[in-house]
């Protein structure tokens, strides 16, 4: 008979007290709620009852609580990150490591919503009298080529823009075509966050000028904004791929000189009303957040009132808007935003309560391709 391999005593005895170690560092460590290095929340601990039980929904939840507040969680996944780094695997979580620094979201899948959502939108826009306008916003891989690793996975960003603005301008909408402006200018300054997946207010900025071409306003110059900056900022690209050695960026807010980003903010939510007297709530960025210094963060409705004097807008987006709406508020009266992920309500209703001067879409081509964007 062969003789049982075991194992040696001191590595038994080391694993046992890793393993009790851990057990009683997640009973005894606080819990938090949210993650400001992963940007969410975490899983609560799960009610216990016999309806939970049976389908199975305990068990789930208490996985992913486990898995959630596991001591050194971060310090394992980073670890796993780069192991796979090691072994020849360029990205993590649906992130590539690129050269400098750069952490660039991998291309949206081939099967997409991209083309339906723009028919959605053309199918929308022919249905209400105001005027309507789209941007959709390339992704910074596809702008920032040279800073993706050399085995990467193609990105189509530019070619489905470009069959949307053909789509767009057949159907009577005014499109802002980002691409050439942002090719031309991509190394003046950085355009996107290195760590995270939005654009920077510089560029922000540009797509402001090219929106003041479509929608008939003259922009400020650039020298009109003072420029504040915040170090050590870790945006969403960090959070999903946790190379943890990657250097942190400096975030900036453009605040106009001659307003200081002044007007009432109201935020819809829950069935009440919050109101702001800036569109840049600066206490946010000393939070797990601080992206969301701008309008606040993820808003089903809001509507930002100015002294401005001009016409009313309403903005149909996701979060790239956010750093964008900022720069509008010099031109425009009132401005609505809604976000279709929160706003439940039908968005012809809003527009027949409320007699909107235009429409203007702003959306992440990545929204555009991974989420349907319902109107109605």
């Amino acid at each position: 008979m062969k003789k049982k391999h075991k194992l040696p005593p001191l590595f038994a005895a080391v694993f046992f007290l890793f393993c009790f170690g851990m057990g009683l560092l997640l009973l005894l460590l606080p819990k938090q709620t949210f993650s400001a290095t992963e940007k969410r929340n975490l899983e609560p601990f799960p009610a216990l009852s016999f309806a939970s039980l049976a389908d199975g929904t305990f068990t789930e939840k208490m996985e992913t609580y486990l898995t959630d507040h596991a001591p050194l969680r971060r310090f394992f996944v980073a670890l796993n990150a780069y192991g796979d780094l090691a072994l020849g695997n360029n990205g993590s979580n649906g992130v590539y490591l690129g050269h400098d620094g750069w952490l660039l979201e991998k291309p949206f899948a081939r099967e997409n919503h991209f083309d339906d959502n723009v028919t959605r939108i053309v199918r929308f826009a022919q249905k209400t009298d105001a005027p309507c306008a789209v941007m959709i916003v390339p992704t910074k891989g596809s702008v920032y080529t040279e800073q993706l690793p050399k085995n990467h996975l193609r990105y189509d960003d530019f070619e489905k823009i470009a069959a949307a603005r053909e789509t767009c301008e057949q159907n009577g909408l005014r499109f802002i075509d980002l691409r050439d402006r942002f090719l031309a200018e991509k190394n003046t300054s950085d355009l996107y966050y290195k760590t995270d997946h939005h654009w920077t207010s510089a560029g922000a900025f540009l797509a402001y000028e090219e929106l003041g071409k479509t929608l008939g306003f003259e922009p400020n110059a650039s020298s009109a904004y003072s420029v504040e900056k915040t170090p050590n900022f870790y945006g969403t690209s960090y959070a999903r791929a946790c190379y943890t050695l990657t250097k942190p960026d400096t975030l900036e807010v453009w605040r106009s000189k001659e307003t200081g980003g002044k007007a009432t903010v109201i935020t819809a939510e829950n069935g009440g009303e919050t109101t702001a007297d800036n569109v840049f709530f600066t206490d946010r960025l000393t939070g797990g957040d601080p992206y969301t210094v701008f309008l606040d963060g993820n808003h089903a409705l809001q509507t930002i009132t100015t002294d401005s004097g001009g016409g009313r807008l309403l903005v149909v987006k996701d979060s790239f808007a956010h750093c964008l709406v900022p720069f509008l508020t010099e031109h425009y009266g009132e401005i609505v935003t809604v976000d279709l992920r929160y706003y439940k309500k039908p968005l012809t209703a809003l527009m027949n309560e409320t007699a909107f001067d235009g429409v203007l879409f702003v959306y992440g081509a990545d929204t555009v391709a991974e989420n349907k964007i319902v109107l109605r």
